[in-house]
């Protein structure tokens, strides 16, 4: 009974936390929109933040849960289902050509891992790693100021005043506080009483169910061609997952966490961020059939789900 209980509730949390995600990236990309920012920026900063929030938040009420290996899985894990699943989807419902991004994403996603990598190579994150991977958030931020503005711009016509705006603003964020608070500690008493590592419930339930927005943004957009906002969305949530979370976790914990996170997890986000850059540069070549790119996005979210049937022990 008390295991049904803690999925109820853990479902209620995710439910909560993904519809707090939703109103903000409502209120934030409407607000931008007016301004008249582009797609690929508002997906790059304004969408990507608030699709790493549920991540982020996960991450701070693990620290106070004492369930650190939960926040962890569930950055990596997500970065993986970004890739994997979201990046995957939009490649099958590709239709418009994507201009690929400024390079200088490319090369903050990539130090993003390799500073993530680099930190976890002792299996704690300490206190001078944590610095690093803010040194990285840093060089992000600055190339998200530099960044043109000159992609498929968007003049958003709406009637919410920006105290409206704001309004849901608020709500959002304290809908994925609640949320992301209770789905930490709902999916932490379900992973004792099954008896599945914290880890493992981080990179499947919590992962999944974090990645969600980026989910519906990913088809929201597509179904608008917005192709520019799910990559800039991908690109931007992936470094804000490690170079937010991971500091946060190193700053504030001294937790020694399990091998398999480097040997296994870490590897697999490797392979698929050079798999994502080698896709998001080869938009460059006008001449790719669009075939080309769904057989890659089904590829992708094939694999997707064989690595969740490993981690479930389904494989």
């Amino acid at each position: 009974m008390e295991l049904l209980t803690s999925i109820l509730w853990l479902i209620l949390s995710l439910m909560l936390l993904i519809w707090g995600a939703n109103r903000f990236i409502d209120s934030a990309s409407t607000m931008a929109g007016k301004l008249g920012i582009s797609d690929f920026i508002i997906g790059l900063s304004v969408i990507a933040l608030g699709t790493s929030f549920p991540e982020i938040f996960v991450g701070i009420s693990s620290i106070v849960n004492n369930t650190e290996e939960i926040a962890l899985g569930t950055i990596v894990g997500s970065n993986i289902s970004n890739i994997a699943l979201i990046f995957g989807v939009s490649l099958i419902g590709y239709s418009t050509a994507i201009n690929p991004s400024s390079k200088r994403n490319f090369i903050a996603l990539g130090l993003s891992v390799l500073v993530a990598i680099y930190a976890l190579s002792d299996l704690i994150i300490s206190k001078l790693d944590s610095l690093m991977l803010l040194a990285v958030l840093t060089y992000f931020i600055y190339i998200m100021a530099i960044q043109p503005n000159n992609n498929e711009l968007t003049v958003e016509q709406n009637d919410s005043s920006y105290l409206n705006l704001s309004i849901f603003l608020i709500i959002g964020l304290l809908s994925i506080t609640i949320g992301s608070n209770y789905a930490v500690i709902n999916g932490e008493k379900i992973a004792l009483i099954i008896g599945i590592p914290k880890l493992i419930i981080g990179l499947t339930v919590l992962a999944i169910g974090t990645s969600l927005p980026e989910l519906a943004v990913t088809i929201s957009a597509l179904m608008k061609q917005k192709n520019q906002m799910v990559l800039g969305n991908i690109i931007g949530s992936n470094v804000l997952n490690i170079a937010v979370v991971m500091p946060i976790l190193g700053l504030f914990s001294t937790k020694t966490f399990d091998p398999s996170i480097i040997t296994r997890d870490m590897t697999v986000m490797t392979i698929l961020s050079l798999i994502f850059v080698i896709i998001a540069l080869s938009f460059n070549y006008k001449n790719i059939s669009i075939s080309v790119y769904r057989l890659m996005g089904i590829i992708l979210v094939f694999s997707y789900i064989i690595y969740i049937g490993i981690l479930g022990g389904l494989l």
